[in-house]
């Protein structure tokens, strides 16, 4: 058996005009549904109805079967009415759809939603299925309030479907994964009020505020809008505005009102939860005016009540600048609940902006271990991981970071608070560098196409590289990282070339390194001739290396590195003269840079006088004891240099 068995068509009976007239009568009458097509040559629906909006027609339809019976009524006054199977499997393809029965004896009109129909036939047990027909027992009046909440729960659900399917028609195909983690289900409420009450309650419980706000029109059509059933469904709205959640302004509105007239009592409960909707609205004044009456009223009885609204109060405070008193309000939140999670969160963040970092971890602890709320303990953990860098406790803030990312796609300020962070405190630290690049590896896991992430990646691996990290990827497949992000943006080419170049530096592989420094070079001569010159000066290709490293020392870098390797140069150029002036032009600049000093003695010794070279390495050495070219000096030249005999 298949849902998809659908009946054939069977003649109307002689009933049809009378029932057709009654039904068209009482449709009329009630003003909620115009009847928009009589389906004379359909095989299961007999009447299609639109229901109102205001003045308007919606097109959200309702299908309608509709049966004529002169069947005495069972002894509970319900009709009894045999429909074929298939027919019940034509219904169920639309949402909303109702058996109406006119009962000729009666002359009255019942109705039952064939969703209800559904229910209780798989309640009996999957038997049914097998079945050519079934029993639909009818005892609800099909009048005016019964299509007064039918159109209501049509509208609401249609709508709700409608959006639905326009969100994802909007999305693009690339962003489903992420929409889907986001999505907030539609649910269908119970057609019984008892049943919607229980699954209202039960999502409350559970924190479904989110679910409950969509479904709100649903609740509302089943109970009424001034039911008191209705109250957590208001309350839900109010919560989703005290979390700085998507919320509906005029539904918290009417959740104030509708508080207000279910409790005329004030309760401390009641005044708290008005406080809320009054916060959420940005009353300030009438939201701290019921906060402390509320207080006042839970008195010792309700501690936990008033530490709630000790810690909304401080929160009134503290958007209003004055932290002294928010502060205050917290603490003594803490001391009536000393395990509550949003008063914990505020202290944190207070101790946090002071600078009081390890009481701010200790109440970050707190929050995480006391919170049933997943999007709760994230936060927390989110903040604490910036304590950590801050601390310079990289290890610990990276293990936050790998509980964080798994939850991105529900959280969507996961992968850029965390990338901030990363990029803040890891990606220039011998320490953490090699996690900085295990986690934009992670990152580009979940967002592949992220053009920020895959170059920080680029930048962290270059990093680890030139500072002695043992990395993952070999020079080949470096270059071909990079080649590939530069084939898409291009923007920062000169930087990258020259981070492929150092490279293939501290691979001792000066062939490839000239080949990037030269397109780094030729992108940007002004910044990156330095690297190319010394390339040069490697690889023996003085003429070509000096007129660039000239240009550098003189214009761009005039520091004592560039003016060291321009002596390097000339002196391959066999410009002594002048080599011996740039050695000195490097000292002069950085008396500290050694190796302009030994090498400035070096060509001394070579080409004269040899005095002035043994004067400037005694200087060397004297200055530069543990330098690995006064070591050389002592051993290669003991006459000079050696230890003094003891003896």
């Amino acid at each position: 058996m298949s849902l998809d068995d659908l009946p054939i068509w069977d003649q109307n009976s002689e009933l049809a005009q009378p029932a057709e007239a009654a039904f068209e009568h009482a449709v009329a009458g009630a003003g909620q549904f115009v009847v928009q097509q009589q389906d004379r040559r359909d095989y299961g629906t007999d009447f299609q109805l639109a229901a109102r909006q205001g003045g308007s027609l919606t097109n959200f339809r309702v299908h309608v079967q509709l049966k004529g019976t002169n069947k005495a009524a069972n002894k509970d006054g319900s009709i009894s009415v045999s429909v074929a199977r298939t027919n019940l499997n034509h219904l169920l393809s639309q949402p909303n759809s109702i058996y109406v029965c006119y009962h000729l004896p009666a002359r009255a009109l019942l109705v039952r939603s064939a969703e209800d129909v559904f229910r209780d036939a798989e309640h009996e047990g999957d038997g049914w299925r097998s079945q050519d027909s079934l029993t639909v027992r009818f005892l609800a009046p099909f009048d005016a309030e019964f299509q007064w909440g039918l159109r209501a729960k049509t509208v609401a659900t249609s709508s709700a479907n409608r959006d639905d399917r326009l969100n994802w028609i909007v999305t693009p195909p690339d962003q489903f994964p992420a929409e889907v983690a986001v999505d907030i289900p539609t649910i269908v409420v119970p057609e019984s009020p008892k049943d919607a009450f229980a699954a209202l309650n039960s999502l409350y419980d559970r924190g479904q505020d989110e679910v409950i706000s969509k479904a709100f029109e649903q609740f509302s059509a089943c109970f009424g809008a001034d039911d008191p059933r209705l109250a957590h469904a208001y309350l839900s709205e109010i919560n989703l505005a005290m979390r700085r959640k998507r919320f509906n302004r005029e539904r918290v509105s009417a959740a104030i009102d509708f508080i207000q007239k279910s409790r005329p009592d004030d309760g401390a409960d009641a005044l708290y939860s008005r406080a809320n909707g009054h916060s959420a609205l940005g009353q300030t004044e009438e939201a701290k005016r019921l906060y402390r009456e509320s207080i006042r009223k839970a008195a010792d009885d309700y501690p936990l009540l008033a530490a709630q609204c000790w810690k909304n109060l401080g929160t009134e405070f503290e958007q209003e600048g004055d932290h002294s008193e928010a502060r205050q309000c917290y603490e003594r939140a803490i001391a009536l609940a000393p395990d509550l999670m949003e008063a914990h969160m505020a202290l944190a963040m207070s101790d946090k902006d002071a600078g009081n970092l390890e009481t701010a971890l200790d109440h970050f602890d707190h929050v995480i271990w006391a919170s049933n709320e997943a999007a709760v303990a994230l936060a927390a953990r989110g903040r604490r991981l910036e304590l950590y860098f801050r601390q310079g406790k990289a290890d610990k803030a990276f293990d936050d970071i790998a509980v964080l990312l798994p939850h991105g796609d529900r959280e969507p300020w996961i992968f850029d608070w965390c990338a901030r962070l990363v990029y803040n405190y890891a990606r220039s630290n011998d320490a953490s560098i090699l996690r900085a690049i295990r986690f934009w590896d992670a990152f580009l896991r979940m967002r592949p196409k992220d053009r920020r992430a895959q170059k920080e990646r680029l930048l962290c691996l270059a990093y680890a590289k030139m500072h002695g990290q043992t990395v993952t990827i070999d020079y080949g497949r470096y270059v071909a990282d990079v080649t590939a992000y530069l084939a898409i943006d291009p923007a920062d080419a000169a930087y990258l070339w020259d981070r492929v170049g150092h490279w293939a530096q501290v691979d001792e592989d000066w062939v490839q390194a000239e080949q990037q420094y030269r397109k780094a070079h030729s992108l940007d001569p002004d910044r990156y001739g330095y690297c190319l010159g010394t390339a040069l000066n490697f690889l023996k290709r003085f003429e070509e290396a000096l007129p660039i490293l000239l240009e550098q020392a003189t214009t761009h870098q005039p520091d004592a590195p560039s003016w060291f390797q321009v002596a390097v140069a000339q002196e391959g150029v066999g410009d002594i003269p002048g080599c011996k002036e740039s050695y000195q032009r490097a000292i002069s600049l950085d008396p500290e840079y050694a190796p302009a000093m030994f090498n400035l003695g070096g060509i001394f010794w070579n080409h004269g006088p040899r005095e002035q070279a043994l004067s400037i390495w005694s200087d060397a050495i004297e200055r530069f004891p543990s330098h690995e070219l006064a070591a050389k000096l002592r051993s290669d030249l003991p006459k000079f240099f050696g230890d003094a005999d003891p003896d």
